[in-house]
């Protein structure tokens, strides 16, 4: 599924609010033949520890599949340009598809806090 610009600007401002951590948003709203990836895809960053050499870059992905979207939270890479965890790149979690974006957002902040629960537990 393709987007419309104005459709376009309606994601940017409801993902930034949704994810305020996150910066250097960008987006692709193309066909890809190497990848397989037809639609929209929209993404953004977030830096552990920015002033570390190796620093974590961590990206959350809004992604449209067909008639439908998907969030993708990854590590190394965003989920659009995913190629391999040769250098440890990974997916850390992915919701199901979603009929709207507002329920991507829901059910990725909530596959979020069920990792942040289980990795905080003492």
């Amino acid at each position: 599924m393709f987007l419309a610009d104005h459709n376009i600007q309606y994601v940017l401002e409801r993902v930034q609010a949704a994810f305020p951590s996150f910066t250097q948003w960008a987006y692709t709203n193309a066909s890809d033949d190497e990848r397989s990836l037809d639609g929209f895809s929209w993404w953004g960053q977030w830096v552990l520890q920015p002033e570390e050499f190796m620093a974590r870059h961590f990206y959350i992905t809004f992604a449209t599949h067909a008639e439908h979207w998907s969030g993708h939270l990854t590590i190394g890479q965003h989920f659009y340009l995913w190629t391999s965890a040769d250098v440890g790149d990974a997916h850390l979690l992915d919701t199901e598809e979603c009929a709207t974006l507002e329920e991507a957002i829901v059910a990725l902040k909530a596959e979020m806090a069920c990792l942040c629960r289980a990795l905080s537990v003492v």
